[in-house]
């Protein structure tokens, strides 16, 4: 039986507690507990506006992490000598922000169970795929690890490990082991695309060992659970995004595809019974893609 391919997006889906971040009053606190406020970033509307939105593309795209972008963003207007004073200032200001963000980014206790489930299993293939900055695959690795779980960056590691795992498969024999499970990480920062792009999946499928035809059930909220302002979470580019991500996930995986959208209401009252409900729904459809071989509709 070939395995089935699961991918489960990281921000807004696994993590919650990344879109709690945003919220204006949380956020705004950030901003002035961090010290970024005393470099003129002191609102909500000045961070996405004149530092997030215009760096995104290159933040997610490249290897050059939060953290610096910030730092350029800021002072690429300074001069010379304002430079040599507050720089320094500047970037322990967006270091202690940067930490701030990813220790608030962490895996939300309803999804562990099912996790554990997936982890190691001999015919499942889980991933984590994102559209993020450089920081988050370590940052995810270190959240695996605290659940005594092993993460694993793609390309990084990737292709060795896939190459290692058929090695171990052609000698055979009584020395030849199961490898260890592992979750891979697919970091649009580390494979230079977004998931938008039929470039990623490629690598995702031929990085984790998916050949052509292969079977994939990709869990995603698309951006919708995203806080208001931010421009990576407008109705219409979640709707383009869904619909992007669909196709090309039937292209490149050859139609054996299913997308389980992970969208929550937003009322605080009802949400973790929103997300115990979802999770449930997805651990229910995982196993019955296994009971019927692994093949998700389309």
């Amino acid at each position: 039986m070939s395995k089935l391919v699961t991918v489960f997006d990281y921000s807004g889906t696994l993590s919650l507690e990344a879109v709690a971040f945003g919220k204006n009053d949380v956020l705004e606190r950030q901003l002035h507990l961090s010290g970024l406020a005393e470099f003129g970033v002191s609102s909500p509307e000045i961070f996405w506006s004149s530092v997030v939105n215009p760096t995104w593309k290159k933040g997610s795209l490249s290897p050059i992490g939060y953290r610096r972008l910030m730092v350029d963003r800021i002072s690429e207007e300074w001069t010379a000598s304002r430079k040599d004073a507050s720089l320094s200032a500047l970037d322990e200001a967006a270091g202690i922000f940067v930490g701030e963000y990813f220790s608030h980014s962490r895996i939300d206790p309803s999804w562990r169970p099912l996790l554990r489930e997936l982890y190691g299993h001999p015919l499942i293939t889980a991933v984590v795929a994102t559209d993020h900055y450089a920081e988050a695959t370590e940052a995810i690795k270190g959240q695996f690890q605290d659940m005594q779980m092993k993460a694993v960056s793609l390309p990084a590691g990737g292709v060795a490990k896939v190459r290692d795992r058929a090695r171990d498969r052609d000698k055979g024999g009584a020395g030849a082991a199961e490898p260890e499970g592992c979750f891979f990480i697919a970091n649009s920062a580390d494979l230079g695309y977004h998931k938008d792009e039929e470039e990623f999946w490629v690598r995702v499928r031929e990085q984790t060992g998916c050949a052509p035809g292969g079977r994939l059930l990709l869990v995603d909220d698309f951006g919708a659970n995203e806080v208001a302002d931010d421009h990576y979470g407008q109705e219409a580019r979640v709707a383009k995004r869904l619909q992007r991500t669909t196709d090309l996930l039937t292209k490149v995986f050859a139609g054996r595809v299913e997308v389980m959208p992970f969208i929550i209401s937003g009322d605080e009252s009802v949400r973790n019974g929103e997300v115990r409900l979802l999770i449930a729904q997805i651990a229910a459809r995982i196993r019955e893609c296994l009971r019927e071989g692994g093949r998700p509709h389309v």
